[in-house]
């Protein structure tokens, strides 16, 4: 028996907002006073905290690739690329919207499968999806979801606060996700290849930990949280969505500062290096420096918050050092030599899905 296929025309716009708003419609939460099935969501703010938005698209063929990304999962990533962001700004999730742009190729049943990705996540980080909107396209998917959080006013740390002498911290391992990526290129491109499709058997067994960092990434919320917790003074944070350099360039500039990293101090997976030197006669490092998606949190804090750190019992590693502008951005190697860190993460407007 095949996957069924129901056509969204079949059911029409008004039918499939109503199967989709039955799927992640159970959450309650006290302070919505209306959600989803009305021109706009009206919710009462929580006394005493600030609200911060935050909104990410992702667009088929530039972040996702339908040949190998299950809808659930993309349900799920939609969420969590919103949710990152706002664990970098130490945020609660409150709240989402979504608006998904449809081409034709896409059924209800895999729209409802993208709608139970997202009620996943719903209950897993405990917020609700609220509204959105549903719109036809001649093109490639779309899907936009802006968030909204919650947090204390004086605890927000802004990519701006960075200070000579901060510490670099990051949390989890780097690489992992887009050497998950790479996998899922080559053996699509090995399927696309091949001459007896039917019979063709992906290799990921070996890889799944980078492919399930990749498909099902997790936002870092336990670690922000943990730090309000713990009331640790954190100067500047991002999320690693770009990469590391990326996003350790992005606090630099906008913190007026420099930077030294150094290179026995990055954590990087045993899989990473494996893949890049053994798959693809790559360097592991380009991976760790260079690769996006990873989902970690960047921050620095200084010296007298780490003790503080010391008892987040998570997965938190000091990578480096804050320095002086005219220092610029560099990576101390194994052997006491230096390079300067040029930017080389995830661009938008030049990488594309093949």
């Amino acid at each position: 028996m095949g996957e069924t296929f129901t056509e969204i025309s079949q059911v029409g716009e008004f039918g499939l907002i109503a199967r989709l708003s039955e799927i992640v419609q159970p959450y309650r939460d006290s302070f919505i006073v209306k959600g989803i099935g009305d021109d706009a969501a009206v919710y009462k703010p929580t006394e005493g905290k600030v609200q911060v938005v935050t909104t990410d698209a992702l667009i088929e063929g530039v972040h996702f690739d339908l040949t190998f990304v299950p809808m659930r999962n993309l349900g799920w990533k939609a969420m969590v690329v919103n949710l990152s962001d706002l664990a970098a700004m130490l945020a609660t999730p409150r709240y989402a919207l979504i608006t998904v742009a449809i081409p034709r190729k896409i059924s209800v049943e895999m729209m409802e499968n993208l709608y139970f990705g997202i009620k996943s996540a719903c209950n897993e980080f405990n917020f609700s999806l609220i509204g959105g909107d549903t719109t036809t396209t001649f093109g490639n998917m779309a899907i936009s979801v802006t968030m909204i959080g919650e947090a204390d006013k004086d605890m927000i740390p802004y990519r701006s606060g960075a200070r000579v002498g901060d510490y670099i911290c990051v949390t989890g391992t780097l690489g992992l996700s887009y050497a998950g990526l790479k996998i899922l290129l080559r053996e699509k491109r090995k399927f696309v290849e091949a001459e007896d499709k039917q019979n063709f058997k992906p290799n990921f067994e070996p890889f799944l930990k980078a492919i399930e960092k990749h498909l099902k990434p997790m936002p870092r919320l336990d670690v922000a949280y943990k730090l309000k917790d713990l009331k640790v003074k954190v100067n500047s944070m991002i999320d690693i969505s770009d990469g590391l350099s990326s996003d350790l360039k992005h606090i630099c500039r906008q913190s007026n500062v420099g930077a030294e990293i150094y290179e026995t101090s990055l954590p990087i997976d045993d899989l990473v290096k494996k893949i890049a030197k053994d798959e693809f006669n790559e360097d592991y490092l380009m991976y760790a420096l260079h690769g996006g998606e990873d989902y970690e949190l960047l921050f620095t804090v200084s010296e007298s918050e780490l003790g503080k750190l010391n008892e987040l019992h998570a997965d938190v590693k000091i990578i480096g050092r804050i320095l002086d502008r005219e220092q610029g951005i560099k990576l101390i190697k194994e052997d006491k030599s230096e390079i300067d860190i040029e930017s080389g993460g995830w661009d938008h407007f030049k990488i594309k899905m093949s």
